[in-house]
Formats: C-alpha cells, structure tokens, sequence
C-alpha cells in the first residue's frame, strides 16, 4: 500500500465558470461520467454566485456517498461555509497569491482538508508549505484557460519538479495546456494525476477518456507485484469479489472472501451473526478470520466495512500484502445491492450512502481501481497488463 503520497485518480478536471454549463451542473456531470474528484473553480464569478453553485453541488455529492468529491479553488470562505453547514469537502487548493495553506489549515472545518498549491519554478517545488499533501506543477505549456499562467516548464521541468515534490511527500499534479497526448509521459515523468479543464469539456466521452489515462498510468508505474498477495478494498457492491477471482485465476494465487470465510467459520450466513449478535461481534469475527487468510499469498476482499479496523490493516502490513481499492461510484453500488436480504447494511439509501462517504478517507489510503463500467475481467486484464 503506498502510505507515502497521497493517492490522487489519474485524470484531475476542473470546472470551468464560462462554460455555458452552471458550475454544479459540470460537477454533476463529472461524477455521472466516473470521475471521482473534481476542483471548483468558479472565477470569475462573484462570491454570491459562487457560493450558490458550490453549495448544490456539494449538497448533490453528500446525496451521493460524496460522490465526486471536490476541492474548493483559491477560496477559503467558500470552504469554511461549507463546513459551517456540515457538506463534505475533500480539499482546498490555495495558489501563491492565497492565504498560506498552514494558515488555512487552522480555519473552522479544515483539520483535515487536503491542501494543494500550484508550483511553477524549482524554488517554490522546495518551499511548498508542510501543511499542503499535493501541489500542482506547471504550466506544462501555454494555455487559454488561464490567461495570466507562469513561463511553462515543458518536460524536463516536469520531471524534475516530480522528483522534487515526491522527494518530500507530495503528490505532484500535472497542470497547464495539457491533452491526452501528454498522458505517457507525464506519468513516466512522475505526475500521480493530469489537471485537465478544455480536453474534458471538448470530450464526447469523459469516460474514455479517463480510463485512457489509467491504462497509461498503469503502464508508467505498475499497479501491482504479482510475487505478493492482494487485499482489495471498497464499498459494498463495488465488485471485489468477482475481481478478486479474475485477479486470482491470472496471479496464479488462491482466492479468499473474508465475508464468505467468516459465514464459514461462524455457520450462519452475516444477515444471522448480524441479527443474532450484533454488528460488533461481526468485526471481532472478521479480525479473527482474517488473520488466518494472510498465513500464505492470495487474492482477498474484504467486506466493505473491514478495512475501519486497525486491527486489520496492521494484519495487512504485517503481511506484506498490497492494498487497491476499487473507487466505484456509490450511485452504481447501490442499484446492485439495494435491499439485497443477505446484505444487513442495505436496506436505507441515505444510511448506505453515510457511511459509503464515511469510509471513503480510510479506503483512500490504498491506490485506486477505476471501474467505469467495465466488467472484472476487463479490469483484470488491465491490471495484469500494466505488470507485464
């Protein structure tokens, strides 16, 4: 599991206020296409109006298991009312010119805020604040949605700042001008993600086009060892266990389900443990199993509630097993488990999709898996390719 840098999707769009499109009609948007985070930016509109769409599309992504998630552009006011009135925030990004992310990190609501900033020469790629996890490095070229943009860095500017940025603990974040043709080698140049704003607006096919960006940052940084075990993670009905038997037919390792291995072990399918001894005595059970599933390399999912308890990823440590989790739109999951009897924790929506959102922090630990609508064996041949 990459514990060092935060893990970002591949493809990092940013809303665009000129579009003939509202704000949070583009976020919505993004989200129905399979992207999992989004920046809003909303210059040059007033605060007022800013503050209307930020405020529907967070309300729309709470709604939805924070389904995308968004990071606030530039303005910090915008994000502590946000966090006044209780909408999820995954991040904000501040620029130079900004208030400094270590400040901004002492504001009502941002304790636990990703923090970003944009980076432009080899000065500021050392002096980002310690507060921020990811900072955007470019332009990689000239570009039309900003008028004002830095002297660009082209490749070589964008490999070094990489290594300079990873060197301390930051994800590096592509940004400036950029299509899809750049995406092979911004990621073997070190980039974890590509801000995008034209390519995607221009694009029939958002989808595609993200998927295209996770093949080739797949095949830029392997997305898996097959010499060690895996543990898939996510929420319920985002596919583990049916992409943990692809996986496992093609690593060659066994297969293992941590839901089916505890009805095993208990005699009674989880609707019953649930019933009979409570959602508590069902976590202990899962530790105590688990642990007996790490004793040799194999492909294993686990639950979706599992991977909360400590006791568990320090297993997984211990093991030396990789982590991925599968970052499936909640939207999708639900249609497939809704109501399903031998699913305990699917019977309401509202309380699916709180504690999809409640979960997603701990599941972004682990680097993530991009469905978008493909089958487990589509993403498995995928996968297995990019260690090829």
């Amino acid at each position: 599991m990459n514990r060092g840098v935060l893990n970002l999707p591949p493809l990092y769009p940013i809303t665009n206020a000129r579009s003939s499109m509202s704000l949070a009609d583009q976020v919505s948007r993004l989200g129905a296409a399979g992207f999992p985070l989004v920046q809003f930016r909303g210059k040059p509109l007033d605060a007022k109006a800013q503050w209307l769409q930020l405020r529907q599309a967070l309300i729309d992504s709470k709604a939805n298991g924070g389904w995308p998630q968004i990071c606030v552009n530039d303005r910090a006011d915008l994000a502590v009312l946000a966090a006044q009135e209780g909408l999820p925030l995954w991040g904000l990004h501040l620029g130079q010119d900004d208030l400094p992310p270590s400040e901004a990190r002492d504001l009502p609501g941002m304790e636990a805020a990703h923090l970003g900033t944009s980076t432009h020469v080899m000065c500021e790629w050392w002096g980002v604040d310690a507060a921020c996890d990811h900072a955007g490095l470019g332009p990689f070229r000239a570009t039309l949605t900003k008028g004002d943009h830095a002297e660009p860095i082209g490749l070589e500017g964008l490999r070094v700042g990489c290594t300079t940025l990873r060197s301390r603990g930051l994800a590096p974040v592509a940004i400036g001008g950029l299509t899809m043709a750049d995406a092979d080698s911004c990621f073997q140049a070190g980039a974890e993600s590509m801000a995008m704003i034209g390519e995607i607006e221009r694009c029939q096919e958002p989808r595609e086009l993200l998927w295209s960006a996770q093949l080739a940052r797949w095949q830029a940084r392997k997305p898996l060892d097959h010499r060690l075990g895996l543990v898939l993670i996510g929420g319920s009905g985002c596919g583990k266990s049916t992409l943990a038997r692809a996986l496992s037919h093609r690593m060659t390792l066994p297969v293992a389900d941590l839901d089916s291995a505890v009805e095993n072990h208990a005699g009674a399918p989880i609707s019953r443990i649930f019933a009979d001894s409570g959602e508590m005595a069902f976590r202990k059970m899962e530790e105590e199993v688990f642990a007996t599933l790490l004793l040799a390399p194999a492909v294993i999912a686990l639950g979706g509630g599992a991977w909360e308890s400590e006791i568990i990823r320090s297993q997984v440590r211990s093991a030396g097993f990789q982590v991925l989790w599968i970052n499936e739109n909640p939207s999708e999951a639900w249609h497939r488990v809704a109501q399903d009897p031998l699913r305990p924790l699917t019977c309401d929506r509202a309380a699916f999709m709180d504690r999809w959102r409640n979960r997603m922090p701990r599941w972004g630990e682990a680097p993530m898996i991009l469905p978008l609508g493909r089958s487990s064996e589509e993403l498995a041949e995928a996968l297995i390719l990019g260690i090829e």
